[in-house]
C-alpha cells in the first residue's frame, strides 16, 4: 500500500491489524495492575482499531452522521472528505491552501461543524474539506474524517494500543507515575506538534509527533545527507500520498531513535526530498509511537510514554516486495516500483494489476483481514499472483533497504 500521512501516506507500508468490535470495553476486562492513574472525570475506555498496523480508527459523529475517524495529531485542524461534506450538505466553503510536509493542496474551509467523540459534543469553529482519495487509496478503505488536534484541546487522550483501546479526559487529569517518561511538547511555526528526539545517536532535534503517519520516521533529505545517515544503510525509494498528492521519497532503515532515554531500533524511515517544515527536521509516525503506551495532553504541553510488555508491543513491519500498491475493491494497482527491490529486479512495471495473491482474490475486505500481510513475510518467501490480464507471476521477498 501507499505510505501515508495525512500530510503524507507511502505506497509500500502497513503493519499489524487489530480487529475489534465497536462496543465500549469494560475496564474490568483488563488486569488490575494495568492502572493509568486517571482522575474521576476520565471517560471509560473505548475500542480503537489499529488498522494495517499504521492507522488509528475510532468512532465519532460529524453532525449526526456516524463515521470511522482517523486520529491524526499531525493535523492541527480536523479534515472532512469532499464526499462526506457533500453528504452533510456542507456548502459554500472558503477557498484555502494548506501545507503538508512536502507540498501544498487546495482545500475549502467550512465553519461551525459539530463533532462528537466519546459522547462529548464539540462545535469546531472551522474544519477543512479536502480531497482524501489518495489517502483512501493508500489505506484501502474510504477515509472520510480526520480527527485533528482541534478535537483534543483541553483534553488528554490515552492510547493503550496493545489492548486496542483509548480514552479521553480533561487536560491535567493524568498523573503519570512509575514507569512513565514525560516529555515536553511544543508547537512549530505552523502549529505542528513537536517533541525532541535523538536520531542515530545525534544531538536532540525537533520531530513532529504525528499519529496520522504510517511511516515510523520521516526525515528531511537535507538532514539525512548532512549526517550521512543513508551512507550506512541500504537505500531505496517509496511513493508517498497525502492531501498534497503523490511524491517520491527515499527509503532506508535507521538504526535507532531515542526519546527521553527510551530507545527504538531498526526503524523503517523515509527521507523526504521536499520538506516544508521550518520547525522540525522530521516526522515521528505511528509505527514508532506505537512502541509505547501513550498519553498526549496537548493543552498541558506534555507527552507521557511507557514501554509495554515486549510480548504486547506492536511490530514495525517492513515491506520486502518493493511494490507500491493502490488498493481498490477488486485489484491492487502498481503505482511505484522501489529502486533495487525484488519487484524492480523481477521486471514489475507501473499500472500492472494484481487480482489474486497466493490463491486469495482481492476484494473489499483486503485491508480488514490478513491477506495484506503477504508483503511483510520473511526474506526468501515466494509469493504467487494472478494478474488482471490473466497471467500468473511470482515474487520472492527480500530485504532491500
Amino acid at each position: 500500500m501507499i505510505r501515508r500521512t495525512m500530510l503524507a501516506r507511502s505506497l509500500s507500508c502497513g503493519a499489524f491489524v487489530a480487529l475489534v468490535s465497536q462496543s465500549r470495553l469494560p475496564t474490568a476486562a483488563f488486569r488490575p495492575a494495568d492502572l493509568w492513574r486517571f482522575d474521576a472525570r476520565t471517560a471509560e475506555w473505548d475500542t480503537l482499531e489499529v488498522a494495517t498496523g499504521d492507522t488509528l480508527l475510532i468512532s465519532a459523529k460529524v453532525t449526526t452522521t456516524p463515521v470511522r475517524a482517523l486520529l491524526d495529531s499531525g493535523a492541527a485542524t480536523s479534515i472532512i472528505s469532499a464526499s462526506l461534506a457533500t453528504k452533510l450538505g456542507l456548502r459554500g466553503g472558503e477557498p484555502r491552501t494548506i501545507r503538508g510536509m512536502s507540498g501544498r493542496a487546495p482545500v475549502q474551509l467550512v465553519r461551525d461543524v459539530d463533532v462528537t467523540l466519546q459522547n462529548v459534543a464539540r462545535r469546531l469553529p472551522f474544519a477543512i474539506v479536502a480531497d482524501l482519495d489518495a489517502v483512501s487509496s493508500a489505506f484501502g478503505r474510504p477515509i472520510d474524517f480526520v480527527l485533528g488536534l482541534d478535537m483534543l484541546t483541553d483534553r488528554f487522550v490515552a492510547l493503550d494500543l496493545a489492548n486496542s483501546r483509548f480514552t479521553l479526559g480533561p487536560s491535567g487529569g493524568f498523573a503519570g507515575g512509575p514507569g512513565w517518561t514525560v516529555l515536553p511538547l511544543k508547537h512549530g511555526a505552523n502549529r505542528e506538534l513537536l517533541v525532541q528526539a535523538s536520531v542515530a545517536g545525534l544531538p536532540l532535534v525537533p520531530l513532529i509527533f504525528d499519529l496520522g503517519s504510517s511511516t515510523g520516521l520521516t526525515l528531511s533529505s537535507t538532514y539525512v545527507d548532512e549526517h550521512g545517515l543513508a551512507d550506512r544503510n541500504l537505500r531505496s525509494t517509496a511513493a508517498v500520498g497525502g492531501v498534497e498528492g503523490i511524491r517520491i521519497a527515499d527509503a532506508l532503515t535507521l538504526g535507532r531513535a531515542d526519546l527521553g532515554g527510551l530507545s527504538v531500533i531498526a526503524i523503517p524511515t523515509l527521507a523526504a526530498r521536499e520538506w516544508l517544515s521550518t520547525s522540525a527536521v522530521g516526522n515521528m509516525g505511528l509505527p514508532l509511537i506505537a512502541q509505547f503506551d501513550v498519553v498526549l495532553d496537548v493543552t498541558a504541553g506534555k507527552l507521557w510514554l511507557r514501554p509495554p510488555d515486549p510480548r504486547c508491543r506492536l511490530p514495525m513491519l517492513k515491506d520486502r516486495s518493493g511494490l507500491g500498491l493502490a488498493v481498490s475493491p477488486a485489484a491492487l494497482t502498481v503505482v511505484h516500483v522501489a529502486a533495487r527491490s525484488p519487484a524492480e529486479k523481477s521486471g514489475w512495471t507501473m499500472a500492472e494489476q494484481i487480482v489474486v495473491v497466493n490463491g486469495h482474490p482481492i476484494d473489499a475486505g483486503y485491508t480488514r483481514g490478513e491477506l495484506w500481510r503477504w508483503r511483510f513475510g520473511p526474506a526468501g518467501t515466494l509469493i504467487k499472483f494472478r494478474m488482471a490480464a490473466g497471467e500468473t507471476r511470482e515474487l520472492r521477498l527480500a530485504n532491500y533497504y
